[in-house]
């Protein structure tokens, strides 16, 4: 029966067992009096993290997938087992900071026209973690693909889709919340239903704001609440499959609530920039002075993930 515990936390893992134990540590941890239940949804790991959690947390709720189903399908199964006055979406690899759950809660009890909030993303080190959006324009893309946020990034025109102007230090309504950390009331999922399936990893956060939103829930974040996010730990976001399934699962939402003339300008423009950013990075790969200042992973590994995504916008072959 649901609203019969204050707060659900929804966690589909994937081969993340010693990130998952230190996550599910800090939320025993640091619950406080707050009244909880936890569901883990396990996407056919092999790295022990099933017998893990069946020795080490025995209150957890575990469901064990066969096959990994993707996130948004793992984590529906959680919610439709959820018993929560408020459900948490909350990636594996993250770790609770002190009041974090009881600061997110405490947000959304303040405002009741929020339906779902998220919360500062913090790197191990400290350093803060972009974790929230606007939903694409099409001028976005063509912002984006002429690197134009990039060259501009305080700019409120060039920066709105990556919100790269932003400064994480005050509340704020949003477009939409990463799904390292997402709180949103039953009322929300009462009102629109779990995440878009259809999204197999990357964009259904942002599909599911949008709908609550359409639905007349607002979207917030709020610095108030923090977690560190590890990031990239079920696959590497710059490898050439995991970047087109994020290109993909975007171009997915765009096309989701526009029509086609507008979803072939789309594609063009951001094949073109896909092309662009891969002779980018080709070009640094070979000049030493651009290869000593890039951050972050190689330029012959972004090269690769670039091109991979311009053959998909223009050929639509998968990596």
């Amino acid at each position: 029966m649901a609203d019969t515990v204050t707060l659900s936390i929804i966690i589909a893992n994937h081969n993340t067992r010693e990130l998952l134990r230190q996550c599910l540590t800090s939320i025993l941890q640091l619950r406080g009096h707050l009244d909880l239940e936890i569901i883990v949804i396990d996407n056919a790991s092999g790295d022990g993290s099933v017998s893990m959690m069946r020795a080490d947390f025995p209150q957890v709720r575990l469901i064990q997938n066969r096959d990994n189903v993707g996130f948004a399908r793992a984590v529906n199964q959680g919610l439709r087992l959820a018993n929560g006055r408020y459900l948490l979406l909350l990636n594996s690899d993250t770790e609770i900071k002190p009041n974090a759950l009881q600061h997110s809660i405490a947000f959304l009890e303040a405002h009741p026209k929020a339906g779902i909030v998220g919360c500062k993303l913090l790197n191990p080190d400290g350093s803060l973690q972009p974790s929230c959006e606007s939903f694409p324009r099409w001028l976005d893309f063509l912002f984006e693909s002429l690197l134009l946020e990039k060259l501009f990034p305080h700019s409120r025109v060039f920066g709105r889709m990556h919100l790269t102007y932003f400064g994480y230090d005050r509340a704020a309504e949003v477009g939409y919340v990463k799904g390292a950390f997402l709180l949103a009331r039953r009322a929300v999922y009462d009102a629109i239903g779990g995440l878009d399936e259809a999204f197999y990893f990357y964009g259904e956060e942002m599909d599911w704001c949008y709908r609550a939103k359409q639905a007349g829930w607002l979207v917030y974040f709020t610095p108030a609440a923090q977690i560190v996010h590890y990031g990239g730990q079920s696959g590497d976001p710059i490898s050439p499959r995991m970047f087109v399934l994020l290109h993909q699962n975007r171009f997915r939402f765009y096309s989701k609530y526009h029509g086609k003339l507008l979803q072939a300008s789309a594609r063009l423009v951001l094949a073109l920039g896909a092309l662009l950013r891969s002779g980018i990075w080709c070009v640094a790969a070979w000049l030493p002075a651009l290869h000593s200042r890039a951050s972050g992973p190689d330029p012959q590994k972004r090269r690769r993930a670039s091109w991979a995504a311009f053959r998909w916008y223009a050929l639509g072959q998968e990596p």
